[in-house]
C-alpha cells in the first residue's frame, strides 16, 4: 500500500498519468507485441490500446530511453504511465505465464491490431443535450437499419436511470449495466438478442446516474465496452441525455459522436457540439503536455442529426446555421484546435407514426416502414455504413410516384 501511495505522489510530482496496474486487465493484443524478456528487462508492461499507439506501465519516471527502445520493440507509439515496481513484476509474472489466456467468448487479434486499425469494428456514440429530441427512437431505428444490411450490431442502453430503449421496446433484460458497474458481471455475459437482428445491453431504470460513476467505474465501463465492440461490427452506444463531462467522455471514446437536435432547440444542440469540444480539447491538451512528443488531434468532427424537422431543406438550413455559429464562436477564437461539424441527415416529423411505434413498442421502421421519417432513418443507415471522409449528403424522401417509377425501372 506505501509502494502504491509513493508511485501515485512521484507520478504528480513528475506530472505523469499513474495506473494502478493491480486493477488492470492488460489487453492479450498489447502483451504478444512486446516479448516477456525484454517486459522483464525494462520491467515494463503494455496494458491498452490507445490513440493509435499503447499505454504502457513504467516504474521509473527518468525511463526516457526505455520508453523509446519500448516503442521500437513494439512498432507503435508509446505512452507511459507509472505503476508501483512491485506490482509491475507481478503484473509480467500473470500475464506471461502459460496459464494466461484470452477470456473465454474472445477471440484474440489476428496480427495484434486494434480493431480500428483492422476496420472491423466501429463505435458510434449517440448524444443530445437535453431529453425529449427523439435520440432513442433514432437510435433502436439505426440499430435495426444497419442489421438489417447483414452486419452485426450491438445496442448499449447507457442510460442508467431511465433504461428508454427497454422503455420503448418493451425489452428487459435480467441483467444490466448497474449490475455490470456495481458487481462482477461481465459485459459478455448480458448481452441478449432481440427479434429486431440486434443484440442489446439492457440500461436500468431507478436513482443510478451515468453522472455519478467514479473514476474507476468509468474506466472499467470504458474498457468494457471496447473489448465487447470487438465481436460487431457496429456498436451504438445510447448516451444518457446532458453534457457533463463523464457524458462527453464516453462519446470521445467512441468512432464518432452524432449529436441530435431540433429545430425548437438548435441552440441546445450547438451547446452539446461546443460541450464537447471542449472536453476534447482539454483531452489534447492534457496529452501534449504529459507524453512527449505526442502529436494531438487538432480537428473534432461530430455528426449532427437534424431531427423532427418539417422539410429536408429546413434540416440542411438549420445545420448551415449551427456551422456559421460554431465557426463564430469557436473556431474564429482557437489558434490550435477547431470544431468542423458534419451533417448525417435529417429526420421527417410524423407525430402519428412516432406515436404508433411507441404504443407498439417496436421500431418505427417496422410499425411504418413506408413512411417518410422510416426513409430517412434508412438513409442515416446507409450512410453511417460508409466511411466518414467518403460520406457525400444527397438524402431525398420518394414519394408514392417515385417509388411506383422504381418499381417500373423508369428510374
Amino acid at each position: 500500500m506505501n509502494n502504491d501511495m509513493d508511485a501515485r505522489a512521484l507520478a504528480r510530482k513528475c506530472g505523469m498519468p499513474y495506473i494502478d496496474i493491480e486493477k488492470e486487465v492488460p489487453d492479450r493484443r498489447c502483451i504478444e507485441l512486446l516479448k516477456e524478456e525484454l517486459a522483464r528487462s525494462y520491467n515494463s508492461l503494455p496494458v491498452r490500446f490507445l490513440n493509435g499507439g499503447i499505454l504502457v506501465a513504467i516504474s521509473d519516471p527518468s525511463q526516457k530511453e526505455s520508453v523509446e527502445g519500448l516503442g521500437q520493440h513494439i512498432g507503435k507509439k508509446v505512452y507511459p504511465a507509472l505503476a508501483d515496481k512491485e506490482a509491475i513484476k507481478k503484473a509480467i509474472d500473470a500475464s506471461y505465464s502459460p496459464q494466461a489466456a484470452p477470456e473465454e467468448g474472445t477471440e484474440a487479434a489476428d496480427d495484434g491490431e486494434d480493431a480500428e486499425e483492422k476496420g472491423g469494428s466501429r463505435i458510434i456514440s449517440i448524444m443530445s443535450n437535453k431529453g425529449g429530441v427523439g435520440k432513442t427512437h433514432i437510435s433502436t431505428n439505426l440499430a435495426k437499419m444497419i442489421a438489417d444490411t447483414g452486419r452485426k450490431v450491438l445496442l448499449i442502453d447507457a442510460d442508467l436511470g431511465n433504461a428508454d430503449i427497454s422503455n420503448k421496446l418493451a425489452l428487459f433484460p435480467e441483467l444490466t449495466l448497474y449490475d455490470f458497474l456495481l458487481g462482477d458481471t461481465s459485459l459478455g455475459s448480458m448481452i441478449e438478442k432481440t427479434a429486431y437482428g440486434f443484440d442489446l445491453i439492457g440500461g436500468s431504470s431507478g436513482e443510478f446516474k451515468l453522472a455519478n460513476i467514479n473514476y474507476i467505474q468509468r474506466t472499467k465501463f470504458i474498457r468494457g465496452f471496447r473489448k465487447v465492440s470487438e465481436s460487431y461490427d457496429f456498436t451504438i452506444f445510447d448516451l444518457s441525455a446532458g453534457i457533463s463531462n463523464i457524458v462527453t467522455d464516453f462519446a470521445l471514446a467512441s468512432d464518432e459522436t452524432l449529436i441530435i437536435t431540433t429545430p425548437q432547440d438548435i441552440i441546445a444542440g450547438y451547446a452539446c457540439i461546443k460541450a464537447t469540444f471542449q472536453r476534447f480539447k482539454q483531452i489534447e491538451e492534457s496529452l501534449l503536455g504529459k507524453v512527449e512528443k505526442y502529436k494531438p488531434r487538432k480537428v473534432y468532427k461530430p455528426w449532427v442529426i437534424m431531427n423532427q424537422v418539417t422539410t429536408l431543406k429546413q434540416g440542411l438550413f438549420l445545420f448551415n446555421r449551427i456551422c456559421q455559429t460554431t465557426d463564430e464562436r469557436i473556431n474564429h477564437m482557437e489558434t490550435t484546435f477547431s470544431v468542423k461539424p458534419e451533417y448525417l441527415g435529417g429526420i421527417l416529423y410524423d407525430r402519428e407514426g412516432f406515436k404508433k411505434a411507441e404504443t407498439e413498442r417496436k421500431p418505427l421502421c417496422i410499425t411504418s416502414p413506408r413512411s417518410n421519417p422510416s426513409q430517412c432513418m434508412e438513409y442515416l443507415g446507409k450512410n453511417l455504413l460508409d466511411k466518414p471522409d467518403s460520406r457525400i449528403y444527397r438524402q431525398q424522401i420518394k414519394t408514392g410516384l417515385s417509388r411506383f417509377a422504381m418499381i417500373l425501372g423508369l428510374e
